[in-house]
């Protein structure tokens, strides 16, 4: 049996969560989890986990956003205190990670998997310039890195110290399986009215979780400010999954005050059918992140075939045409995005055909019980 401990956000997430599942569905294996963030909300529960540990976070406000890091780092030293595994797998390098500087006496094999914004985001003490000068350190304790093959090279030279292997991997959608199954006996307008959403209404996404890098409230102004919007647009917030109770509650006031229609999810996890109806019921998702890699959400989004518009400060163009996607519509900020709406929404017949495409192409890319394959070949040959 594959011993494994996942060093991971929060145990809660969706794609940990389900990550576990299907290893334990292919594989003999034990998972342990430590959990930086917790995420006490959600829904699922820890059938797939044979134990779940968790890191506190300081205790002093004033203080907390510089020292945190140090408070989580030194916890994972603590759980870590007496305990060998065959892997240590982190999913999502984060600065508490960073920090352990002698972590490969508690394991075999560590392995580490990229989930997007640790070059520019992560801080220690404050300082990305220390979380990167950490980094270097612990990618040069790195067995292997497990990740897509699309911005492979730039993530390898940003990382020169690493000597490891390179393993294909990509995380499973669970509400892509639901809602295919759900596109085959619900049309869209269905979906739609399922949800609540007024009949002849064109609906368009402006996040696809609560976390405030979607920009949902300047988003929500500006396609205010085009003041024809609001008759034939309604808006989806989904802010269930990584939103803070304050940032959801002024997206919410400024939804109220906006003028438009709109459905708004919040206060707990949406299970994979929720969400299969969501994207089922979405025409046009806008994908306006300050940063964000190409998210199994995101593909969620063109497998329903919904017409994408996203920034061009995103890397989208690249991964699209590596994956074989043809579609997405590339936008210059929020007020061109907000300017150009109407037209494709008056022309979604137009981009049909190019869905059907997309959508066919995402079915095999991206449901678990395949995506599953690659991270266990990675497992075994570490192993080997």
């Amino acid at each position: 049996m594959l011993n494994l401990l996942l060093v991971a956000s929060s145990a809660g997430d969706t794609f940990i969560y389900n990550y576990a599942k299907w290893l334990k569905a292919s594989m003999d294996i034990h998972i342990d989890v430590f959990e930086f963030f917790p995420a006490d909300k959600q829904e699922y529960d820890r059938a797939y986990y044979d134990s779940v540990a968790r890191a506190g976070a300081c205790p002093v406000p004033k203080v907390r956003a510089l020292v945190d890091p140090l408070v989580k780092g030194r916890a994972l030293r603590r759980y870590l205190k007496g305990k060998h595994y065959d892997i240590i797998h982190c999913q999502w390098v984060t600065a508490p990670m960073v920090l352990q500087k002698d972590i490969k006496r508690h394991c075999r094999k560590l392995v580490l998997s990229f989930w997007g914004g640790e070059f520019k985001k992560q801080r220690v003490l404050g300082s990305n310039r220390l979380y990167l000068r950490a980094l270097d350190r612990l990618t040069r304790q790195a067995d292997g890195i497990i990740n897509g093959v699309v911005g492979k090279d730039k993530l390898l030279a940003k990382i020169p110290g690493f000597k490891g292997r390179y393993y294909r991997g990509y995380l499973g959608s669970a509400p892509l399986e639901a809602l295919f199954d759900l596109m085959k006996v619900e049309s869209r307008e269905a979906s739609k009215q399922k949800l609540g959403i007024p009949a002849g209404k064109t609906t368009v996404l402006i996040g696809y979780s609560g976390k405030s890098i979607h920009q949902h409230i300047p988003i929500i102004r500006a396609l205010k400010a085009q003041g024809q919007l609001q008759a034939r647009i309604h808006l989806i917030a989904p802010m269930t999954r990584g939103g803070v109770g304050e940032y959801v509650r002024q997206v919410e006031e400024e939804l109220k005050a906006s003028g438009f229609s709109y459905s708004f999810f919040s206060g707990r996890f949406l299970s994979d059918e929720e969400i299969g109806r969501i994207r089922n019921a979405t025409d046009i998702a806008l994908q306006l992140s300050t940063f964000d890699g190409f998210s199994r959400s995101i593909l969620e989004c063109l497998c329903a075939k919904s017409v994408l518009v996203y920034g061009d400060w995103l890397p989208y163009v690249t991964i699209m045409k590596a994956y074989g996607f043809e579609g997405g519509i590339a936008v210059s900020g929020i007020e061109d995005c907000a300017a150009r709406l109407g037209g494709i929404a008056a022309k979604l017949d137009d981009f049909k055909e190019i869905a059907e495409r997309d959508s066919e192409n995402g079915r095999h890319q991206a449901i678990w019980s395949e995506c599953i394959k690659d991270w266990v070949a990675a497992y075994n040959d570490l192993l080997a």
